[in-house]
């Protein structure tokens, strides 16, 4: 269906009216509109899912839109709304629901075919524009980034040497104490490291550890492999940019305050090992290095902050993802950079998940630290999946102050 066949004004004229296609020359237009599709919708469809991908944009042709957001708030958009000069929710993952609130035409745009279409667009004619139509500055960024995302040209950071072998040698079969001990030995200050923590409240025994060895005997291996890889991570925060450098630092201190709480909500609940749960609270936000390190060879990103934390906002989840796929992390920690943001997420099971201690943990956190459009703790569903969620808010706040002695052991094990 097309629905323009009625009407006086050619396709690609009418396209003038959308800021990204008034971008673009007559000829591209011309050629777009013989690829684009129209659909159109009855009141009341559920046109977008928030959390859903595809390979779309879509721009208000006819009709009307309510955008659902996640903590529920609703904003309606109208051809004469300002947000219909764009693409409608047109980030990947899609962040609103997006429902017809009549019957409603979209015009769908391939979105690779757009994004070159833009790169390939007069230049005297962007500058027109983008002096004019109040072009969102966001969104070139945003296409190039899930461009770069898909063709595997972002730069993504590796995975510190020692912990990719370390995490290698701990899933061979035949993996032994005194093997993965010599190997760790060639590091001195992460076997220094792991002598410490191995004597801290978290583990201490009846005597002080003084070798690698006697360490990794007390830690056990899956811990011992989970403390390295959290150790090694934190050279990853770092930036030569003095602005990106306190971000860099803000990051890492914020990681380990949620590692702190998750990784007692990880004890407190059957199913949850607590070292993995720290390492979840560490990687919940590595989507945002990436972003950080683009915006070094940026200067226009890195000093707009409010464009920054736009990027970092509606980008870190997706690029987190890469980051832990490129790494070779298993799913329950990736499904924790996908959905650890996400308060509504249900994971399909009735047993606990990582993904539900971070959101957890973050809520907890959150107390001291608010932000807008987080909801109360027992309206989340990965409230009632943890051990706390028998309990009230409230209990579980006095809980987690009890445990305040344990929380403040795990931030000096992650802060050596």
């Amino acid at each position: 269906m097309t629905g323009s066949n009625t009407l006086s004004i050619p396709v690609y004229e009418r396209m003038k009216r959308f800021a990204t296609l008034a971008r673009l020359s007559d000829e591209q237009r011309v050629v777009l509109s013989a690829r684009a599709e129209f659909r159109r919708y009855p009141r009341g469809t559920l046109i977008l899912r928030r959390g859903s991908r595809d390979a779309f944009d879509y721009f208000l042709w006819e009709g009307s839109l309510r955008l659902r957001a996640q903590d529920g708030r609703e904003v309606q958009v109208t051809p004469e709304s300002r947000a219909a000069a764009q693409a409608i929710a047109h980030l990947q993952p899609r962040q609103y629901d997006v429902i017809a609130d009549a019957e409603t035409v979209l015009l769908l745009v391939d979105q690779a075919t757009l994004a070159q279409m833009i790169r390939e667009a007069p230049r005297d004619d962007y500058d027109m524009v983008s002096d004019t139509s109040g072009e969102d500055p966001a969104y070139e960024l945003l296409a190039e980034l899930q461009e770069a995302l898909k063709h595997n040209t972002l730069r993504l950071p590796s995975l510190p040497d020692l912990a990719f072998q370390i995490r290698q040698a701990a899933d061979q079969s035949d993996c032994s104490v005194e093997s993965l001990a010599q190997l760790i030995m060639r590091d001195p200050a992460m076997t220094a490291k792991l002598i410490r923590v191995a004597n801290s409240p978290l583990f201490r025994g009846f005597r002080e550890i003084e070798s690698c060895k006697d360490a990794l005997v007390r830690l056990g291996l899956d811990a011992t492999r989970q403390l390295v890889t959290i150790y090694s991570l934190r050279e990853l925060f770092e930036s030569s940019h003095p602005e990106l450098r306190q971000r860099m630092q803000d990051l890492w201190l914020h990681s380990v305050e949620v590692a702190s709480i998750a990784g007692v909500l990880a004890r407190m609940t059957p199913g949850l090992s607590r070292e993995r749960a720290i390492l979840a609270g560490i990687i919940h936000d590595i989507g945002a290095i990436p972003l950080l390190m683009y915006a070094e060879s940026h200067q226009d990103v890195a000093d707009n902050p409010e464009l920054l934390d736009r990027l970092l906002g509606e980008t870190k989840a997706e690029i987190g993802v890469a980051v832990l796929e490129r790494w070779g992390f298993a799913g329950d920690l990736i499904e924790v950079v996908a959905h650890g943001e996400d308060w509504s997420w249900e994971s399909g099971q009735d047993s606990p998940t990582y993904a539900d201690a971070i959101i957890i943990a973050q809520l907890h956190h959150a107390i001291g630290h608010p932000q807008p459009g987080m909801p109360p703790m027992d309206s989340v569903p990965a409230f009632r999946k943890l051990a706390l969620g028998e309990l009230t808010p409230q209990r579980s706040l006095q809980v987690l102050q009890m445990a305040e002695e344990e929380i403040q052991a795990i931030r000096q094990s992650l802060k050596l």
